[in-house]
């Protein structure tokens, strides 16, 4: 008996995943003519989802080489396949398989460097935001900005290392060189200011500020989370850096308040 056409849709998608071909089993034709387009099959998915990954993580594709990078992807693949039609999703998942797939010590940052490089590859999909002009953020009163909730543009992300993951990715843009010290603690702010996702490194006091903002915290909270760190923190300078990134975009209105703890 025949097998079914969902049957054999799902033989022919195990067929591109592995060498074997259990479709053809079913198949009452040229075995030879089909174990050729399968193999065209299953190496054209294969350089798509490669290809999807390299754009996702080009730098993490510099540092290891295209053999390197191609059997990693294909390792990653094996694990993860997509779930999605859309290719730019599918290496979500990369930074925690890199975690356990590379063991060598001296490559241990390849993980966090590969959660920044995908927080930029996000940023740049995410939806945009209208911001507060100079002029409109000066005319708020001191004490309401405290007490206020503030609206974090949707592009952006925090990634906290202790390699120079920053440094890392500055490296390989236009001009860059590799840093001298890789073991250095990183505190990374993704943003969008335009159209381009970019790195803004800070303080740990800023990276702390800037998170309890992101769970909806006051920027009074916040700030009592910066100075927690560090007694001397700039908050001028960090507060025009994050305007001057777009980094924070206004004031969240009548937004309900997270539930106290006991």
């Amino acid at each position: 008996m025949r097998a079914s056409l969902e049957s054999l849709q799902r033989l022919f998608a195990e067929s591109l995943e592995t060498e074997q071909r259990p479709v053809l089993a079913e198949l009452r034709t040229d075995t030879a003519l089909q174990n050729t387009r399968i193999d065209l099959y299953r190496n054209n998915v294969r350089s798509h989802r490669r290809d999807a990954l390299a754009s996702a993580y080009p730098v993490l594709r510099a540092l290891v080489g295209e053999t390197y990078f191609g059997t990693l992807s294909k390792a990653y693949a094996r694990e993860h396949p997509s779930q999605s039609g859309d290719l730019n999703c599918f290496g979500a998942a990369l930074p925690d398989f890199v975690e356990r797939y590379e063991i060598d010590p001296r490559y241990r940052y390849f993980a966090d460097l590969t959660r920044l490089e995908w927080s930029l590859h996000v940023a740049h999909y995410a939806a945009d935001a209208a911001t507060l002009t100079q002029q409109e953020w000066t005319a708020i009163r001191p004490d309401d900005l405290l007490d206020a909730q503030l609206a974090i543009h949707p592009a952006c992300a925090l990634v906290a290392s202790r390699y120079a993951i920053a440094d890392i990715w500055s490296a390989h843009q236009p001009d860059g060189s590799m840093p001298t010290q890789i073991d250095s603690p990183t505190y990374a702010l993704v943003v969008r200011p335009l159209w381009r996702p970019e790195v803004l490194v800070q303080s740990a006091a800023a990276h702390a500020a800037f998170g309890a903002l992101q769970r909806g915290a006051t920027l009074n909270e916040a700030l009592d989370a910066a100075f927690w760190i560090d007694a001397g923190f700039d908050f001028t300078s960090q507060w025009r850096a994050w305007i001057a990134a777009s980094a924070i975009t206004g004031l969240v209105h009548d937004a309900p308040r997270p539930a106290e703890t006991t």
